[in-house]
């Protein structure tokens, strides 16, 4: 762990817990579970179709972003690589064996598919590889963040 001092090492553990439940809540219990939820009628899915083929959802956002609401087009494009930024810089933090960038990397990749997986599970979300891609890139980003810091903030 990078975090030497006790009472710091607690502090940033107690940051990544509340990172990880408003990670969570943005997945399983934001705006678009009550969207989804009313959809779900009987066991079925009615009007929402997964995304298995990756770049699909990106490139449409992107090509067609007239298309869409700022909000829309933002969230889904920016907001799940911005919801992962933190996790790149955590898990190295927390870790010292995730200092390496295929490590974090690695974890970071099989907790975004967890997420996804479990959303088309519960039906409480839409899988879509997309995310995964999105949220990797944001995990990378904030590992490249910490790596460019790091000097600056544990020296």
């Amino acid at each position: 762990m990078l975090v030497g001092n006790l009472k710091l090492r607690w502090f940033v553990i107690f940051l990544f817990l509340v990172y990880i439940s408003i990670v969570l809540f943005a997945n399983f219990v934001s705006d678009n579970t009550t969207f989804i939820l009313s959809r779900h009628i009987g066991n079925t899915y009615k009007g929402i179709s997964h995304n298995i083929v990756p770049f699909t959802t990106i490139s449409t956002y992107l090509v067609n972003f007239h298309s869409y609401n700022f909000n829309t087009w933002f969230n889904n494009i920016f907001g799940n690589i911005l919801l992962f930024i933190p996790m790149g810089i955590f898990l190295p933090i927390l870790s010292a064996k995730l200092m390496r960038l295929f490590s974090t990397i690695v974890i970071i990749l099989l907790l975004s598919c967890t997420i996804e997986i479990m959303q088309y599970a519960t039906q409480l979300g839409v899988f879509n590889v997309d995310d995964i891609i999105l949220n990797t890139l944001g995990g990378f980003l904030g590992y490249m963040i910490l790596v460019s810091f790091k000097k600056r903030l544990f020296n």
